[in-house]
């Protein structure tokens, strides 16, 4: 079944992650577009032609759908206001993460290592813990959920004993936030082993998709912003806080169109 790209929306720049950091076995790049298998089973095609699917959709898989390609950012309002940053990369909506327990597990492992060597082990429990699909002759997995993961075996995955302490904790956690305010969300998380102020900034940004939310501390989020502002090389985070303050509710797109490569990106 077609489901519409939103709009404006420049597939290849918005999808650039995807094709960067290595193959994730849940989020894959195939022949110029990327597959996905939602928390309903159904598994879809994103290309920059629009989405299809293997089954009839419903709107909560729909609802997903756009959820991950960044439907819900008001392009139009942050280009308005700030048309010198949104000139860098028309049409680029920042990819969203649908599932806070991926979401979460995601930023744990990629937790002071490589993004590369993080999607390595994050491939390797997806296919130990969730569930192969295939569209197209393409392999692509579910995954997994909390029940999946909760007193499941994570030896052997290149994962850290505090990662796999993490990631256990994670998956007989609470993690129902979407109706707590950022400051809840802040102090529900880090209450958790191994989920800190970086892991909850990201969370908050490329989960639940606050307008607001960046990750100050991110040493590329600290990069890119002095690139932007000065010649130096990197700020540090009380400067990258003083720098964004402003872009108030364009913050979250102002920071991801800082990081997004500035020339579009074909395959």
């Amino acid at each position: 079944m077609p489901i519409p790209l939103p709009e404006p929306y420049d597939f290849h720049r918005s999808t650039f992650r995807f094709r960067t950091f290595g193959q994730d076995a849940a989020s894959v790049w195939h022949d110029d577009a990327y597959y996905r298998v939602l928390r309903s089973g159904v598994v879809v095609r994103v290309s920059a032609g629009g989405v299809t699917s293997d089954r009839r959709t419903d709107a909560r898989d729909e609802a997903e759908v756009a959820h991950i390609l960044g439907a819900s950012f008001d392009l139009e309002a942050f280009a308005g206001a700030h048309p010198d940053i949104a000139a860098r990369a028309p049409g680029f909506r920042p990819p969203l993460v649908y599932d806070p327990f991926e979401s979460l597990v995601t930023s744990v492992t990629a937790q002071q290592v490589s993004l590369h060597s993080a999607c390595a082990m994050r491939s390797r429990l997806v296919r130990r813990h969730g569930r192969r699909h295939e569209l197209d002759g393409v392999e692509v997995w579910r995954f997994p959920g909390q029940k999946d993961v909760a007193g499941a075996d994570l030896e052997g995955l290149g994962l850290s004993r505090a990662k796999m302490r993490s990631i256990a904790a994670l998956a007989e956690a609470d993690l129902d936030v979407a109706g707590l305010d950022d400051t809840q969300v802040r102090e529900h998380l880090t209450a958790l082993p191994g989920i800190g102020g970086w892991t909850v900034d990201w969370f908050l940004a490329r989960c639940l998709g606050r307008p607001d939310a960046f990750a100050p501390g991110d040493l590329g989020v600290r990069k890119a912003v002095a690139r932007w502002f000065s010649e130096d090389d990197i700020w540090p985070e009380p400067r990258v806080r003083e720098a964004i303050a402003p872009f108030g509710e364009h913050a979250n797109l102002a920071v991801h169109y800082l990081l997004a490569p500035a020339a579009a990106v074909r395959a």
